[in-house]
């Protein structure tokens, strides 16, 4: 409980993103997850590196900051290159602040590392190229729609191409849709057609360009470039610019986003708190 105490007043790691916070707020300054170090009635394990109790669910320790899955990874590695390549890892995110990435190509060392990383509590996320598990004109659509005014994920490259053909095919039912509401209205309504028509049409035009510029958004956080160039888009020329740019392959180097959306993590977290 001392060690609890000290470690509110001064300063913490966060349990999720690893991030230094010196503030007292109970909540991480980047990612807004509450901090369980307090609460007694929750299970704990010693952390790998400095053996201090932390949240069994912890991806950190929030005492030295160490990410426990690193450690994890370095026990599932049996060549010295393979510990120093992630020690180098490990470095390179504390001094640039970052969430660490780790590369696994063997499915079965991935496989292993999952199932070893669920049995000390640590948040793992699979990150491919897409969210979809197949990419295509429906799967891909429903992503467009559902995420319609979500920025804070990735969108892969066939996900944002499929979503976007998917989403502009929709235009069809959507006229005959309309269409027919404004033929519901012309005996009821026969001066203000015109006027409902025209509402029609700029309300689905509103949400095919939020939907594109937030998607447009995922795509360069699956990039790697700033969320800004999507604003490209509303720029006469910029248009074609940005839709290249939307080709360019995925990134790896950051874990800053991924295909999960942090508001609901943050959230079943704080579920789990009030239990």
């Amino acid at each position: 409980m001392l060690q609890e105490r000290m470690l509110k007043s001064a300063m913490f790691y966060c349990q999720r993103c690893g991030k230094k916070n010196e503030t007292e707020n109970m909540r991480c300054s980047y990612c807004e997850t509450y901090q369980q170090f307090d609460v007694i009635e929750i299970e704990k394990k010693n952390c790998k590196r400095c053996g201090k109790k932390i949240p069994v669910n912890s991806n950190y320790c929030s005492y030295c900051g160490l990410d426990q899955a690193q450690i994890l990874l370095k026990e599932l590695d049996e060549t010295p290159q393979s510990k120093e390549k992630v020690d180098d890892q490990q470095e390179d995110d504390q001094k640039n602040n970052e969430i660490p990435t780790i590369d696994i190509s063997d499915p079965k060392k991935l496989k292993e590392f999952i199932k070893e990383a669920k049995k000390e509590g640590i948040q793992v996320h699979v990150l491919g190229k897409n969210e979809s598990f197949k990419s295509g004109v429906v799967p891909s659509t429903k992503l467009f729609i559902k995420d319609w005014v979500n920025v804070n994920k990735r969108m892969g490259r066939a996900d944002f191409w499929w979503g976007l053909l998917g989403t502009f095919l929709l235009s069809i039912p959507v006229g005959v849709l309309i269409s027919l509401i404004v033929s519901l209205f012309q005996g009821v309504l026969p001066g203000n057609v015109a006027i409902i028509s025209k509402l029609c049409v700029a309300a689905w035009l509103a949400f095919f360009y939020v939907a594109l510029l937030t998607a447009m958004i995922r795509r360069l956080h699956d990039i790697e470039l700033p969320a800004y160039l999507a604003l490209l888009l509303f720029i006469p020329g910029g248009d074609l610019v940005s839709f290249i740019i939307a080709t360019l392959p995925q990134r790896r180097t950051k874990s800053t986003y991924t295909f999960e959306n942090p508001k609901k993590s943050n959230k079943n977290n704080d579920h789990r708190n009030d239990k």
